[in-house]
């Protein structure tokens, strides 16, 4: 048994979907994969689970290979601190975990044996054939090369649903019709654990892209779009013809920054998944500046 831990926004659970479909795609024949999806039963993060409501993905969770009331203990357990490895390990399983960050201790604490092999969002498609009777992978995989290897099958299978937003539609058919660059500007919590980036990447960004193309707009996407306002100036915004402020999608339809920034041409991503992520979905992208190694 294979068994993908799954937790947080969208887009890491779109990571590690990708790497089940490819670790599915790439051995074929191989036993089925499930997804641990005990994080969303515990903690009350984001919008929850998303892949099925954004994508319509029936995904393996293994809320439903178990009968209720033995997901209900396993449940039980979590809340009481047993991660669901633990527990099926307590249980008579014997089931390894593959550590792919060092915080499994925080959402999986594991006594069993934990293996790793390689350094974290590397891509090494051996991992997806561990010769283990059952393991639990605990990772977040984001490297481009988990989607690009299938990228037209596993696309296929992300595909947002048609925009019905009034105020989405306005921005989408502007991104499609004129040279709309999207910029992230991510902070919230990053600001709390010491992630945001600041004004400096940007302004320096956003200066050395108005040298080499112009007349192009800014879309910008933020979960703190007055901040953006109030230092427009510091983040170099005033470099673009004319800067849009995309609000509206909020709640159950923050998916929609994502998929507006999947269709323009540029993109000016931030150090969050969210924004990589729509980046590697992005099938127009002519021009690109990240802030990290990550390549797109």
């Amino acid at each position: 048994m294979k068994i993908q831990f799954i937790n947080g926004g969208l887009a890491n659970q779109v990571f590690q979907y990708i790497f089940v479909r490819h670790a599915e795609l790439a051995n074929p024949g191989q036993e089925k994969w499930y997804f641990d999806d005990s994080f969303f039963d515990v903690v009350d993060i984001h919008n929850g689970y998303e892949l099925e409501r954004v994508f319509g993905i029936k995904a393996n969770l293994l809320s439903k290979y178990f009968e209720p009331d033995v997901w209900e203990e396993f449940i039980r357990l979590k809340k009481e601190g047993k991660s669901v490895p633990q527990t099926l390990k307590d249980f008579g399983m014997d089931i390894a975990m593959y550590a792919e960050t060092s915080n499994h201790a925080q959402f999986n604490p594991f006594d069993g044996q934990i293996v790793t092999f390689y350094n974290a969002n590397e891509f090494h498609p051996d991992l997806t054939r561990l010769q283990y009777p059952n393991i639990y992978y605990h990772g977040y995989w984001i490297n481009k090369n988990w989607l690009a290897t299938y990228r037209e099958p596993i696309l296929k299978e992300l595909t947002f649903p048609a925009i019905t937003l009034p105020s989405a539609i306005d921005y989408a058919n502007r991104i499609l019709s004129e040279s709309v660059a999207a910029v992230h500007i991510r902070r919230g919590d990053y600001i709390d654990i010491g992630w945001d980036l600041g004004c400096t990447y940007y302004e320096k960004t956003i200066r050395e892209l108005s040298e080499k193309y112009s007349g192009f707009s800014l879309f910008v996407f933020s979960d703190d779009l007055p901040w953006c306002q109030e230092h427009a100036k510091e983040l170099g915004l005033h470099y673009a013809k004319e800067v849009v402020y995309v609000s509206g999608n909020t709640g159950q339809n923050s998916y929609i920054d994502m998929q507006l920034m999947s269709m323009c041409q540029g993109m000016i991503i931030s150090n969050s998944a969210f924004s990589y992520l729509a980046a590697l979905m992005n099938n127009r992208l002519t021009f690109y500046a990240n802030p990290t190694s990550r390549e797109i």
